[in-house]
């Protein structure tokens, strides 16, 4: 559960600024209306390099929220960027980064190892 904070930012507000060259661990953030954002996580990347679609069922990621997870420790409430798309029933779906190659079959954390799925796609294959 997350708690979205200000207006959407689109697509183009967005992945000019993901930064493809940092490691996951030390990399680019960017002030998206007062907060520091990072720019360099394998979710962004997958956005910036795979496209922003659905590779399963083709809902389209089309807005980005401001959002931060609930009941994590105060050091992990920092604000990130969810991509969100609009279903065939016009409600909202999150937007994930998927293992081409599960992990659990040997898969690597690799930019090659990710596409870009639509949450109830990713839990529908599962370690498929």
């Amino acid at each position: 559960m997350y708690i979205r904070k200000h207006k959407g930012y689109e697509l183009n507000d967005v992945i000019p600024f993901v930064d493809l060259k940092s490691s996951t661990l030390e990399g680019t953030r960017v002030d998206f209306d007062g907060d520091m954002i990072k720019m360099h996580s394998d979710r962004l990347k997958t956005f910036a390099t795979k496209g922003c679609n659905c590779v399963k069922c083709g809902v389209k990621g089309v807005i980005f929220y401001k959002e931060r997870s609930i009941g994590r420790s105060a050091e992990n409430e920092l604000y990130h960027l969810n991509l969100y798309g609009i279903n065939e029933k016009g409600e909202e779906v999150l937007m994930t980064k998927d293992h081409v190659i599960p992990k659990s079959k040997g898969g690597k954390n690799h930019i090659s190892n990710y596409q870009t799925m639509c949450h109830p796609c990713n839990i529908e294959k599962g370690g498929k």
